[in-house]
């Protein structure tokens, strides 16, 4: 029987067998994007590889640097997350104010400068401080790149664009933390150097970017019903329900997912099996959803559509359920091997229906605010230890599992009852909307002349 150690070896390698696979699939895929969304994704995928580098060796940093106990880290890494979820509505307002680019360039700096600093700091409180600069910088940057796609793409096309995004993002965390401990052993600040650079060049990517966008009177009209104050952007979003509804399904769908290897499953194996075990089944665990994220998401997410959603979110919140029914129920290695398979193919449905359901009720001219609100269903994720915690330490395993389950179906409920709701702006005229769509081709067209043209694919 494998070891963790060679299972978590072998990962990389097997995950780098399944590329040359499928490098031509989508590379054919990434040229039917306009040119500008494949910069996009192209310095997205940058971007988080070098995040990929630093973040998995982040708690070892911070142990080493400062002498810190795991009780003050967990502080330290929460609490910068907590200051980067409540900045989420107004760098959304940010993205519907200022030009989109120029916002993902000045993020991707302040992720490069807070790393740097964040390695020659000599304080704790002054590393929580870069991180949570850092963590802030990330939720702007998420927020505007979604918001752009979202521009340059027709309703039909956002589903794939998203979910080539999200593949990105698990394909640079497959393959970037096996370098950065690599280079954390060679130097412990490496790690933050190397995402520093990363991030400047995914700054120069956008920022070019940013110079070759079009001034179109249609984008400009489009911007000018966007409401002048913070105040009445929230006025506005208050007053949609549907947004409210959404925002608080994926909240709960957060609570499901979010850290489902490392969080609950963890702690739950630990309790009930012993350290040995869950070293044993945790990394075998992780390497199966990899693959399956890796192997699935652009499959199925290409195919997901604004018609059918509802459809298409209740599958993947069904396979949630079979998922962690199969967990409280898992006795021998290949059932809980199955069990996150089920549970990996709700996650590749679910998160591309989470971005498309915001799609489907924003105004153009407020999509960077109501892709804020959601920002902050990352608060599922980060209740989802402190609950599981104390169900598995004041009840049987089983409560933690249900509590799951009645997650997913309240978040399955809020989805139903958001798509039934009378959405605030329905009555409103489409005439901005046919605008901002006919500009987007010509968009498209100016900014094709760039030096996007070198850009071959992703890899």
């Amino acid at each position: 029987m494998k070891s963790a150690s060679s299972v978590i070896r072998n990962r990389p390698s097997r995950l780098l067998r399944l590329v040359p696979g499928m490098r031509s699939g989508l590379q054919h895929d990434a040229s039917a994007f306009p040119a500008p969304v494949r910069r996009l994704l192209a310095s997205s995928f940058i971007f988080v590889i070098g995040r990929a580098f630093a973040l998995p060796v982040m708690v070892l940093f911070l142990t080493r640097q400062f002498g810190l106990s795991q009780h003050a880290i967990g502080w330290i890494l929460g609490g910068s997350m907590l200051v980067a979820t409540a900045s989420g509505v107004f760098s959304g307002y940010l993205a519907d104010r200022m030009p989109k680019p120029r916002l993902m360039a000045w993020a991707c700096v302040l992720v490069a400068l807070s790393s740097v600093l964040l390695s020659l700091a000599a304080y704790a409180w002054l590393a929580f401080l870069m991180l949570a600069l850092i963590e802030s910088a990330l939720v702007l940057r998420s927020i505007a790149l979604k918001s752009m796609l979202a521009d340059y793409l027709s309703p039909a096309e956002r589903a794939r664009a998203f979910s080539m995004n999200y593949l990105l993002i698990n394909l640079a965390f497959a393959l970037g933390p096996l370098f950065g401990t690599w280079l954390f052993g060679w130097n412990m600040a490496a790690p933050l150097w190397i995402a520093a650079g990363f991030a400047l060049l995914a700054s120069w990517l956008v920022q070019n970017l940013a110079v070759a966008v079009p001034a179109d009177a249609a984008l400009q009209r489009s911007a000018a019903v966007t409401p002048a104050r913070f105040s009445d952007t929230l006025r506005d979003l208050r007053q949609d329900r549907r947004l409210l509804l959404f925002t608080i399904a994926s909240m709960l769908t957060s609570f499901v997912f979010g850290r489902f290897i490392t969080g609950y499953l963890s702690q739950y194996l630990i309790s009930s099996r012993g350290v040995p075990a869950a070293a044993e089944l945790l990394p075998a665990m992780l390497m199966v959803n990899t693959i399956g994220v890796v192997g699935l998401q652009y499959l199925i997410g290409k195919r997901i559509q604004a018609q059918s959603f509802l459809r298409w979110i209740s599958l993947g919140i069904a396979m949630y359920i079979l998922g962690l029914a199969g967990f409280m129920f898992a006795d021998q290695r290949w059932q809980w091997m199955l069990a996150t398979a089920l549970f990996t193919v709700g996650e590749v449905i679910v998160i591309p229906c989470e971005f498309l359901c915001i799609d489907m009720i924003a105004p153009p001219a407020q999509r960077g605010s109501y892709y804020g609100v959601q920002s902050l269903a990352t608060l599922g994720t980060a209740l989802n230890p402190v609950v599981s915690g104390y169900l598995l330490t004041h009840f049987s395993a089983h409560s933690m599992f249900m509590a799951l389950i009645s997650a997913a179906l309240a978040g399955l409920l809020c989805y139903v009852l958001g798509m039934r709701a009378q959405s605030r702006c329905a009555a409103k005229p489409a005439a901005a909307s046919e605008t901002l769509s006919s500009a987007r081709p010509r968009a498209a067209q100016r900014m094709a002349g760039t030096a996007v043209r070198t850009l071959r694919g992703f890899f």
